[in-house]
């Protein structure tokens, strides 16, 4: 029996890379599924993008950036907190990742996942002040079909990904172990994004694009093995890969709405409504957005950017108020941080592999830093 497949690769503008065929392989029974190959449409239509969306996050008290290069290699860059320095470091070779990464920090390192060749999971990890990147394969080929994305939850790490047939899938491993769990979490056709994940108190909370553009959640409390499905938004809802982060004790995930729309929704921990907001009626586009949360010395809240602007709300409050850094043209998706009480964001350039990076003060002013003038 065939399955429909959607296609999830990096968002590349102008024939950079196309689709993907693929190969249908449930875990654990890949050879009944080996000849099940099909391609479609997929059912939401992000804006498409020059270069490969940044992952950042810090860690040590500074700044740190993972990037996919045109090569297909894996480049990571930090700088230290409070000056304009950036460093930067080869991760993993050309032709190795396949996908957006993501970053994180844990513990006394910096951890990176990123899909690597035939459809694999690869994961990265670098002690604090060394220069040392060490490998391991999460999963092997055929197993990942979109960018994964990790986080630290309690004393692991997890990551999620797309898997065989839409399905959504989770790894993890105990911090100081190279030994990583599978487990599934959505079943085949209940996945049509890159997912998001993020910790939340003692559980991990996972965002996902479901069937006909709706927006699901799911959540796990650290150390338990069911997966807990919610409904946070129904069809027609949902038109990018979501956002999450938990926050003061809630759960809060942007994505794209209807009619280029910004959307929010929040949930306190231990209800089941979702609480929908919208912070942009109409921003004129359809990307993915990122999330981070915030202290501006007002209060507590989080901060979303999508495309040239940065929307923030203190919690409780619905009141969104936006910035943009700077008049600029991104060629890829931006990303999300705060560092101390500064939102720091970080793009590619439209026209040409440049990494840019810019910080606000508590003014609000921003100022720009350029990462690196030729990523390749």
């Amino acid at each position: 029996m065939r399955e429909t497949v959607k296609i999830i690769v990096p968002r590349w503008r102008g024939g950079f890379r196309r689709s993907r065929a693929r190969t249908l392989l449930a875990i654990g029974s890949a050879a009944g599924l080996a000849a099940a190959v099909l391609v479609s449409v997929a059912p939401a239509a992000s804006a498409a993008e020059t270069y490969s969306t940044p992952a950042m996050a810090v860690a040590a008290g500074n700044t740190v950036i993972a990037v996919q290069t045109q090569s297909d290699g894996l480049r990571f860059y930090w700088n230290q907190y409070g000056t304009n320095t950036w460093r930067g470091e080869q991760v993993a070779a050309d032709g190795t990742a396949l996908s957006v990464p993501d970053i994180a920090a844990d513990g006394n390192g910096v951890i990176i996942a990123v899909q690597g060749p035939s459809q694999s999971l690869d994961f990265y990890w670098q002690t604090d002040g060394t220069s040392t990147w060490y490998e391991e394969t999460v999963a092997g080929a055929n197993t990942t079909y979109s960018a994964p994305r990790l986080a630290t939850i309690g004393n692991s790490v997890g990551i999620v990904a797309q898997g065989p047939g839409n399905s959504l899938d989770y790894y993890w491993a105990a911090n100081g172990t190279s030994t990583w769990t599978p487990e599934w979490v959505g079943g085949y056709n209940t996945t049509y994004s890159t997912p998001a994940i993020a910790a939340d108190g003692n559980s991990a909370i996972v965002a996902a694009e479901g069937p006909s553009n709706s927006l699901e959640f799911y959540w796990q409390q650290d150390g338990t093995t069911p997966w807990h499905p919610e409904l946070v938004a129904g069809a027609g809802t949902t038109f990018s890969d979501p956002a999450i982060t938990g926050n003061d004790g809630s759960a809060n995930i942007t994505a794209a709405g209807p009619d280029n729309a910004l959307d929010f929704y929040w949930q306190q921990n231990g209800t089941t409504p979702w609480n929908p907001e919208v912070i942009s009626s109409e921003t004129g586009s359809q990307e993915d957005p990122d999330i981070t949360t915030m202290n501006h010395g007002s209060g507590d809240g989080v901060c979303v950017a999508q495309g040239e602007g940065v929307s923030c709300a203190v919690n409780g409050s619905a009141n969104w108020t936006s910035s943009s850094p700077r008049v600029w043209f991104p060629g890829s998706d931006t990303a999300i941080t705060e560092n101390g009480s500064s939102d720091n964001v970080a793009f590619y350039y439209c026209c040409g592999p440049k990494l840019f990076f810019d910080w606000d003060d508590s003014s609000g002013n921003w100022h720009g830093e350029i990462v690196d003038n030729d990523v390749s």
